[in-house]
């Protein structure tokens, strides 16, 4: 039973990062979520309601009215961004409602929004008053998450950050899936310098956003159209055929740090050489400094010009392949047909010296790819064959390098060479173990792509029999598997050696069952 219960966890964890690609929910809108955004709220229907309408008289309930004009009038001006204008306008409104003699908890949404416009002149002057407002707002208001997610960008635009953070953690308590609040606290945060808190943000947002997905899963799946969706799926199924990753020219690491002079005896070189020279490096530096902004036109200016110094210095040609090759990449990636033919003319006269780094070799690889999959007949065939010997080699150079196997694999895949697309494949999931095993965050960066995250499965539990002391465990997750049933995943770690040091203590808390789960760009991974 425990057994069938951990691998139904198993696979839900895997079903919730399939699903998120799906067309169910539309996950875009909170992607394209940006810290910090608010909108106006008038709620001026609501003004009355904390008021004892026993007690209202008819004067109240006419300067409430009037209020109410300058009030909306307010929040309108509010909207077009005339914090200015709109702060008159709530001048009156106060003063009509005062007259009216409501209480403190019906004037918190003049005060909120005043407190915003005040917070949102430019003037650091105006902040003091923003501030007085804030005090004045009372428990009431924070009933609803979108005044209380108001209320904490006031504060934070007045510089009281932890009162907005606090504002905003409150909110997400209330409301698990107000994804507004979690992009703002977790920028608040990593502005803060506090990455450690901010990371805990964005991982309960992930597992928010899972839970969203699953229960618009559980909605979708009782169609009829989602029936057939399923029965063609499983008519689909066959030998997996890996796909692997595109050899984009466009988003190389450029090699920036060459000795332009290491094939020549400095020695003998004479000072008008060594002037062309200087010259050359200067030209060179700033080259690929302009290479690695994608600014491919100045980067072509500056590397032309090294190469005609450095020939007038007389270096070789093994010096000349620095500035040669960044010229490849250069036009290769402008995508102009124009820079497809100069590209040729800089791979031709590449000696073979420049294939002794990995960096290099992986580089060129993609140059002559890219080259391949412009050109035609013969030419096209003669270069692919050179790119995937480079792709080769600097797998030779870097085992652990992951990028050149996933080219490899979307090279072999595209020509239809499935079994090779396959062997590359196990060599890769080898690789990939071996740096998932005990290489550091920034190791795993340094060989290519986001690090491999490794979390422990605690276990699943119901509401009578989960552990009080497994709610201190940190970056702890909860993945509803029933209504009764939820599984719990704790820490986060990016080694393998970490998550398994992690498990072993857990294991003597009583947590027997727990088994360590991978994920790479939020997706869960076998191992």
């Amino acid at each position: 039973m425990i057994k069938r219960t951990l691998f139904s966890v198993a696979i839900l964890l895997f079903a919730v990062s399939f699903i998120a690609n799906s067309a169910i929910v539309d996950t875009t809108q909170i992607t394209n979520l940006v810290a910090y955004t608010w909108h106006p709220i008038s709620d001026v229907d609501k003004v009355l309601q904390y008021e004892n309408s026993k007690n209202l008289t008819k004067r109240s309930i006419d300067q409430s009215k009037l209020a109410g004009d300058h009030y909306s009038a307010a929040v309108k001006l509010m909207s077009k961004k005339d914090y200015t204008t709109a702060i008159n306008e709530f001048k009156s409104a106060m003063k009509r409602y005062k007259r009216a003699k409501l209480s403190d908890d019906a004037l918190n949404f003049l005060r909120a929004n005043m407190a915003l416009c005040y917070a949102s002149t430019g003037n650091k002057e105006d902040y003091a008053i923003s501030k007085r407002f804030l005090n004045l707002i009372t428990s009431k208001a924070y009933n609803d998450i979108k005044w209380t997610y108001n209320i904490a960008i006031a504060h934070h635009k007045v510089g009281s950050d932890n009162e907005a953070a606090s504002l905003l953690s409150s909110a997400i308590r209330k409301d698990e899936f107000f994804f507004q609040a979690y992009i703002t606290l977790e920028a608040i945060y990593r502005n803060s310098g506090n990455d450690n808190d901010a990371d805990k943000v964005i991982h309960r947002m992930q597992t928010a956003e899972a839970k969203l997905i699953q229960k618009e899963q559980k909605i979708a799946s009782t169609s009829t159209e989602n029936k057939k969706d399923k029965k063609s799926k499983k008519k689909k199924k066959g030998v997996f055929i890996p796909k692997g990753e595109y050899p984009d020219v466009t988003n190389l690491k450029i090699v920036k740090k060459d000795d332009l002079l290491q094939f020549n005896k400095i020695n003998k070189i004479d000072e008008r050489s060594m002037i062309q020279i200087q010259e050359g490096i200067g030209e060179y530096n700033l080259g690929v400094k302009a290479l690695s902004n994608k600014n491919y036109k100045t980067s072509q200016t500056h590397l032309k010009n090294t190469e005609k110094r450095l020939k007038r210095g007389k270096i070789t040609e093994d010096g000349l392949n620095f500035a040669r090759g960044n010229l490849a990449i250069s036009y290769l990636a402008t995508g102009e047909k124009r820079g497809v033919g100069q590209a040729k003319r800089y791979l031709k006269y590449l000696t073979p010296k420049i294939y002794k780094t990995r960096e290099w070799t992986y580089n060129l690889a993609v140059a002559h790819y890219t080259f391949a999959s412009k050109s035609r007949g013969n030419t096209k065939e003669e270069y692919m064959k050179k790119a995937i010997k480079l792709f080769k080699t600097s797998i030779k150079q870097d085992k652990l390098f992951l990028p050149a196997y996933q080219n490899l694999i979307y090279i072999y895949s595209k020509e239809k060479e499935d079994k090779k697309a396959l062997s590359i494949h196990k060599s890769y999931e080898k690789a990939r173990g071996q740096l998932m095993k005990s290489f550091s965050k920034q190791d795993q960066i340094a060989q290519g792509g986001d690090p491999y995250i490794f979390r422990v499965n605690l276990g699943t539990f119901g509401e009578f029999n989960t552990p009080a002391d497994l709610f201190e465990e940190e970056y702890l997750i909860s993945v509803p598997i029933s209504e009764q049933k939820t599984a719990y995943l704790a820490g986060l770690f990016y080694t393998l050696d970490e998550a398994i040091a992690y498990q072993k203590s857990m294991k003597k808390d009583g947590y027997i069952t727990s088994f360590i789960v991978a994920f790479k760009d939020g997706e869960k991974l076998e191992f």
